[in-house]
């Protein structure tokens, strides 16, 4: 039998974390995890069981009856944990509710202990961790939701296991025999075989996922069996209580593996060693400082706006000086006042007052970046909110955004990408502007693919990220299929969303599919109606090149935005003019003319 001990599984463990990438870790949890707080384990259950049965037989016929019983299942009085499924059937066999009401009862105070804080730290912070447990409790997610700021994907019964797929950003959590509230599975019968709802879900995650087993007997048919089927993992681990011996079946079970039984003190003792493993957690007095400030500031910041609201309306009318407003109230003024010079000095005022508040600088620069487009103290407002709130992830990153549209400063630019993404690991908006980036100015696409991919990995719902991926799968890597799945895909997710309509019927047009395309141009300029003005220039140069019914209007439009300094500089329009001019644009030289006025910056712009 292969034993390792704690300190060799440590240093296993780190070697495969720093050593190996797509080698994940599934946490296999068994009755022995939740006893410390407060659950008995399955062997003290049946243990408790079987004596009632034995204890509460009346009279001879009874006595004989269970006899039988004892003898048809075979059953090792020395190991009542092996028969916990038949001795919960025959326990409760005259009332199954009264089962299912003792299991409540029996979970009802228990409580997260040390090791479930740690495991909840493992499981938001290492990327695709999971959990798959025999247990109903609920204390792996009771200690997620506690403990940190994440939300658990918590698969309690077979007919969501459809969903049971390790995420990036919900760790996940398997109930293979159910959750305490969804009828969950004890009888012999329920317990003997898994789902089958279960076995490709479990296939895929030990593809690539280590199991490290823990308090689990191995007593039940349905785990147990599917382990012992399975492919082989690269690793397995089963943690053993020091001076405990595995089962036979166990053993040749981690024999077949060529895994590793590691010797433990316990679940929390363990669970408290591998922090030097995980060295992503924070020590739990941070940890644990950290998400407690963070609810009490959201608490008190409600309280504060909740308490500086008049009582009711007739109150208003005996108030006679100026209310005192909140920053939030401050932000939601702002926000509906629709003149843009009014609502940047709302903005003014407010951070005047509240001139250490991230979130408020951080809404005031969006509005003046990407709303009133007032770039005049833009740079120095940035500056400002990097200086109260250095490692704000969203603050660095719409920075980096700036620095790269707007004042063309790549070196840094790329700086702050980086930093706002490892403030953020999961932020998709910054992987997908980095992609842009990688993709547009510095030519790298073998990484701008890379993180255009992790963009749509984190939210593969995004339009502009299918979009952007679209437009860079056909004009850089010239994969014309993919390309039109993509935009497609985009149209789906949001079909009013004018540059993607836009795009994708120049991609129709330069593939001579006009009568296809034109329904999406339209649409384009449908949805966009006049307010992305860069897009507007590209949509009338589109009907210039391809349509000869719009000529005359086309050229007017296009020269009194160009008049005006509007242009899309770096798009490309040359698979337009190229096939405008093959089929027979009575007016090449023009055409040209006008696609390098629209996309060079040699035209001063005028705004």
């Amino acid at each position: 039998m292969q034993k390792i001990s704690l300190h060799t599984f440590k240093n296993t463990l780190t070697d495969i974390r720093k050593q190996t990438q797509n080698r994940n870790f599934c946490f296999v949890i068994g009755a022995g995890a939740s006893f410390k707080s407060g659950i008995a384990t399955g062997g003290q259950l049946a243990k408790q069981w079987f004596d009632e049965i034995v204890e509460g037989n009346n009279g001879h016929e009874e006595e004989k009856e269970i006899n039988k019983w004892i003898k048809d299942i075979e059953l090792d009085t020395n190991d009542l944990a092996a028969y916990y499924g038949d001795i919960y059937r025959k326990r409760f066999e005259n009332d199954k509710s009264s089962g299912y009401e003792f299991l409540i009862q029996t979970m009802k105070e228990a409580k997260p202990t040390f090791g479930h804080f740690v495991l909840a730290q493992i499981l938001t912070k290492v990327a695709e961790s999971c959990v798959i447990t025999t247990n109903f409790d609920s204390l792996v997610e009771s200690s997620i939701y506690q403990y940190t700021d994440k939300t658990p994907l918590v698969c309690g019964h077979e007919s969501l296991s459809g969903y049971a797929k390790p995420s990036k950003i919900h760790p996940l959590i398997i109930k293979i025999h159910r959750d305490l509230l969804l009828a969950p599975k004890s009888d012999k019968e329920e317990i003997k075989k898994l789902d089958e709802g279960w076995q490709q879900p479990l296939n895929s995650i030990f593809n690539n996922h280590i199991p490290i087993v823990i308090g689990y007997g191995g007593n039940d048919g349905s785990l147990m069996t599917y382990f012992e089927t399975m492919n082989k993992p690269s690793n397995f681990f089963w943690c053993l209580l020091k001076g405990s011996k595995p089962s036979k079946r166990i053993e040749d079970l981690i024999i077949k593996m060529d895994g590793r039984f590691v010797e433990i003190d316990g679940f929390d003792e363990m669970m408290h060693q591998l922090l030097i493993v995980f060295s992503d957690i924070q020590p739990p007095k941070v940890e644990l400082e950290t998400i407690t400030k963070y609810r009490v500031q959201a608490i008190t910041k409600q309280i504060e706006e909740l308490e500086n609201q008049p009582n009711n309306a007739a109150d208003t009318k005996h108030i006679t000086t100026k209310k005192e407003l909140s920053a939030f109230e401050y932000d939601i003024k702002a926000r509906a006042e629709p003149d843009y010079e009014k609502r940047k000095a709302i903005y003014v005022e407010a951070l005047d007052k509240y001139p250490n508040t991230a979130w408020l600088w951080n809404n005031f620069t969006y509005f003046l970046q990407w709303v009133k487009k007032d770039f005049s103290n833009l740079e120095e407002n940035y500056q400002k909110a990097l200086a109260i709130d250095p490692e704000n992830a969203t603050i660095n990153g719409s920075y980096a955004i700036y620095l790269d549209d707007f004042k063309k400063d790549y070196a840094t630019a790329e700086k702050y990408y980086l930093k706002a993404l490892a403030l953020e690991p999961e932020h998709a908006n910054f992987y997908g502007s980095y992609a842009s980036f990688l993709s547009g100015i510095k030519n790298d696409y073998d990484n701008a693919e890379k993180y255009f991919l992790k963009a749509l990995d984190i939210n593969p719902d995004d339009a502009d990220f299918n979009g952007n991926y679209a437009n860079f799968l056909s004009g850089i890597k010239n994969d014309y299929d993919n390309a039109e799945k993509y935009y497609l895909k985009a149209i789906s997710i949001d079909p009013e969303h004018a540059i993607n309509n836009g795009n994708y019927a120049q991609f129709l047009l330069v593939r001579n599919r006009k009568n296809e395309a034109t329904v999406f141009l339209d649409k384009a300029f449908e949805s966009n109606n006049n307010e992305q003005i860069e897009l507007v220039i590209e949509l009338w140069f589109y009907r210039y090149a391809h349509y000869p019914e719009w000529l005359a209007e086309a050229e007017k439009n296009m020269e009194d935005l160009l008049q005006k300094g509007i242009q899309s500089i770096d798009w490309n329009l040359e698979e337009n003019v190229e096939t405008a001019i093959l089929n027979g644009h009575p007016y090449p030289e023009k055409l040209k003319e006008f696609a390098e006025r629209i996309t060079k910056s040699s035209i001063t712009n005028k705004n």
